[in-house]
């Protein structure tokens, strides 16, 4: 099912238009209203782009929280005793005995910096498994090949050793 709330038309809000989403574009990640959506399925490059009714659309992210659901405030403090964001006011009143709080900005900036540092390493060790195996494969080709040097040579040797 659709999500609660109505889901607008993207190229409408762009002209400061409210219209309501008729389908979703997966292609483009917007929805779109039905005199938009006419508009997208002839456009040039966007006839081919894969759509849906918009009543069958699910979010696939429910939307990240940025305020606290008890206090109101912005979440900018993160507790690692309970792993969970807090406002100030949540710090004060339900965190108090917490150590290690720290700032929801540098949390999240660490958390991006390590995934990024994974994901190179990733690429390092592929890099690395590729040379491995390209190194020994020229290994083998240059051992058959000096193998293939010393048969050419000994058949040289037997073929001038009978005339």
């Amino acid at each position: 099912m659709a999500s609660s709330k109505p889901i607008p038309c993207g190229p409408c809000q762009e002209g400061k238009v409210k219209t309501k989403a008729d389908i979703w574009c997966y292609n483009c990640d917007e929805g779109l209203c039905s005199t938009c959506s006419g508009h997208h399925k002839r456009s040039k490059g966007t006839r081919d782009h894969k759509t849906i009714d918009i009543k069958c659309y699910k979010p696939s992210i429910v939307a990240i929280k940025t305020e606290c659901d008890k206090h109101g405030q912005q979440l900018n403090l993160y507790c690692p005793s309970h792993l969970m964001p807090c406002c100030d006011q949540c710090i004060s009143t339900s965190h108090s005995k917490c150590t290690g709080i720290k700032s929801l900005a540098s949390v999240v900036e660490k958390t991006k910096i390590e995934k990024s540092t994974q994901s190179v390493q990733k690429q390092i060790d592929s890099i690395k498994y590729f040379l491995d195996k390209l190194i020994n494969n020229k290994s083998k080709n240059i051992k058959r090949s000096e193998q293939e040097n010393d048969n050419i040579k000994e058949l040289i040797h037997e073929i001038q050793g009978h005339k």
